[in-house]
């Protein structure tokens, strides 16, 4: 499955346009929090840019990449969207979709921003 997910990142990357999979659903505010409650996840695994995100219970959230600062903001979900908030900056909201533990991050401008989830 991991295997599985990694190729569907990478086909992320290479894609010009992040086509959303068939298989992936549009999450709603109880999925969203199902998915992410208490979980990582692992964006851009291999890679240079590799960092893991925590999505704690309390509605904080920790990033960290390799060589940096571990970095704390805010995560909630309102409506049917992620929503997330880091230092000085405001509300950021993405629709997200999911297939297994592959989850994508939707920007209003239909940015893709996948991930995998992994077990804490």
């Amino acid at each position: 499955m991991i295997l599985r997910s990694l190729l569907l990142i990478s086909f992320f990357y290479l894609s010009p346009i992040g086509i959303v999979l068939s298989d992936e659903i549009k999450l709603n505010h109880d999925e969203i929090k199902s998915y992410l409650h208490g979980k990582t996840v692992v964006h851009r695994p291999g890679g240079k840019t590799e960092f893991h995100q925590t999505f704690n219970t309390d509605g904080t959230t920790t990033y960290k990449a390799a060589g940096r600062n571990t970095e704390q903001g805010k995560w909630s979900i309102q409506g049917n969207q992620y929503c997330s908030q880091w230092r000085s900056f405001g509300w950021t909201c993405y629709n997200m979709t999911a297939e297994g533990n592959l989850i994508t991050w939707i920007a209003k401008e239909g940015t893709h921003f996948p991930g995998v989830i992994i077990e804490n």
